[in-house]
């Protein structure tokens, strides 16, 4: 089964015109096309018109078409063009920029560019995949590499971080690391991960100085419990470009 998707930021709502559009394309396929609102953390089928509606998609909402089917690729095609006139699709590195100018704004003391996601082909385990991560946090909050390696080992060893299926979140909190700092790995081949839960594909490092306030702490909160929710997470499993994992994220932060 193909699976494609299209993950992109609302610059209008979702009119009543543009519902249409989007059932009369679905009904032109063999694949079914899913309309997530990452932002609402709902989803529905786009060929139920008035379920999209309900939805009340509005300017500046993250959302995601999800195609599954034989003819997903000649859809995601046909529905790109729909999502470059509701939106701007997240696919390109130059469209982080909007992403990364909000988290800027909201919480300086986070940083979550591009540099900071990775994407591996080749097979990883665990702890290959966990020094993977270290090295995508900037190096200048890196107080103590070893230091830091050391406590996310004796964190995972505790119990794996494994928030959903497919989706772990290892943290740690340590001084170590100068400020609140988050990488994102993503691997083509599963990785086994020692839960009953089974093998991850997303890995986020959550690295956290010690003798923060709560309010530094809320936004790391947030992101957890976003992405323990099922349309989040699967969104995040879903999404195919650095740029649209980036984004999912930073939206869990600030939501």
């Amino acid at each position: 089964m193909l699976r494609r998707e299209l993950t992109f930021c609302c610059r209008q709502g979702l009119t009543i015109t543009q519902a249409k559009q989007l059932c009369r394309l679905a009904g032109l396929f063999k694949a079914h096309i899913q309309f997530v609102n990452v932002t609402r953390r709902q989803s529905v089928g786009a060929a139920n018109q008035l379920a999209l509606l309900t939805l009340a998609t509005q300017p500046g909402d993250l959302c995601q078409l999800l195609i599954e089917g034989l003819d997903a690729e000649l859809a995601h095609m046909a529905f790109t063009c729909w999502c470059g006139e509701l939106g701007q699709p997240l696919g390109r590195p130059a469209t982080a920029a909007q992403a990364e100018q909000r988290l800027g704004l909201a919480l300086p003391d986070y940083c979550f560019s591009l540099a900071q996601l990775g994407h591996a082909n080749a097979p990883l385990d665990k702890a290959l995949a966990l020094r993977v991560l270290v090295d995508l946090l900037p190096g200048e909050l890196v107080r103590d590499r070893p230091a830091l390696e050391q406590a996310i080992g004796a964190r995972e060893q505790l119990a794996a971080t494994i928030i959903r299926p497919g989706l772990a979140m290892p943290h740690v909190i340590c001084p170590a690391i100068r400020q609140p700092s988050l990488s994102l790995l993503s691997s083509a081949e599963p990785i086994e991960w020692g839960s009953p839960m089974g093998p991850v594909e997303t890995i986020i490092l959550l690295a956290i100085p010690g003798g923060l306030a709560p309010e530094q702490l809320r936004p790391l909160t947030r992101l957890a419990r976003a992405l323990m929710d099922e349309t989040v997470s699967m969104a995040l499993l879903h999404a195919s470009s650095s740029p649209a994992r980036q984004a999912i994220v930073i939206e869990g932060l600030l939501s």
